[in-house]
């Protein structure tokens, strides 16, 4: 398999879990049961969402458009400037998302347990919740240099 299939596969994936969250996160704030809770953060993490929605979905035009218009891209010296800018900086990422995950995790978790914002997509709720946990978990074995994902392959 090509490598920019892979970027490309790698880039799909965030895609897809924003679009779930902010499909769930676009309910509870059309609900009126559930204005009184955390209405604040739930509307930053809804327009922090949006925003991570639309930096994909330019990020997966961009490498379409990378790899065809150029086939040594891989190569480039700015691509590689670019690569270890992300890997030199690869604990602070992990922390940052730990805190934005956490923050995540302790929104669905109150709005599950809100009598009148239960009933609002259940199912969603739940899978963001575990979902979340687990990302917590493995990015908090990545940030202690745990490498639980080659005893998997």
């Amino acid at each position: 398999m090509k490598l920019q299939y892979i970027l490309l596969l790698a880039t799909l994936i965030p895609l897809f879990s924003n679009i779930y969250i902010t499909k769930y996160l676009h309910d509870i704030r059309e609900s009126e049961k559930c204005k009184d809770i955390d209405s604040g953060l739930v509307t930053f993490y809804y327009d922090f969402y949006i925003l991570s929605l639309v930096i994909l979905v330019v990020s997966i035009i961009g490498i379409i458009l990378a790899f065809t218009k150029y086939t040594n891209l891989l190569t480039h010296k700015d691509t590689m400037k670019l690569s270890d800018l992300f890997i030199g900086n690869s604990k602070l990422i992990e922390v940052v998302s730990i805190v934005f995950t956490a923050g995540l995790v302790k929104i669905v978790y109150d709005l599950k347990s809100d009598d009148a914002c239960k009933d609002i997509d259940p199912s969603m709720a739940s899978n963001i919740y575990y979902y979340g946990i687990f990302g917590l978990i493995v990015s908090a074995l990545n940030l202690v240099n745990i490498d639980f994902y080659k005893y998997f392959v």
